[in-house]
């Protein structure tokens, strides 16, 4: 939270913020609303993101793009994306469907672009449901 209340700490240069935290734990363990407990308090916007695959081609990739375009222009923001293990999972899986492997590399361009913008974290969620 400390970024986003108080860059003027980190324009130095010695102190580095994170870019991103990640959450996770069996479900109702209050991932969600610790997430959106920080953007609350870091007087950041918060917006939130489900992994899912949609069938129209191209569809995913432009919400994706849509997401860190919104998110850049009401900065500061917590982008919270829920289940990203369910897109991120391995770079390169045997047989995965080509539209989840460009959803896959949208989403890190945008996630590599951060060390460029002060203003944007990322929060993501995994759920753990073999414990």
């Amino acid at each position: 939270m400390l970024p986003l209340r108080r860059p003027d700490l980190f324009n130095g240069g010695l102190l580095k913020p994170c870019r991103g935290i990640l959450l996770f734990g069996p479900p109702g363990t209050g991932k969600t609303m610790l997430a959106k407990a920080i953007a609350n308090e870091a007087g950041a916007s918060f917006k939130m993101s489900r992994c899912r695959l949609s069938l129209r081609n191209g569809e995913d990739e432009k919400n994706v793009r849509a997401l860190f375009t919104l998110a850049a222009k009401v900065s500061p923001t917590i982008i919270f994306v829920d289940e990203v293990d369910s897109m991120l999972g391995q770079r390169t899986r045997v047989g995965e469907h080509e539209a989840m492997r460009k959803i896959k590399n949208e989403f890190m361009t945008h996630w590599d672009g951060l060390l460029t913008k002060p203003g944007e974290r990322i929060l993501v969620l995994q759920q753990l449901t073999d414990l």
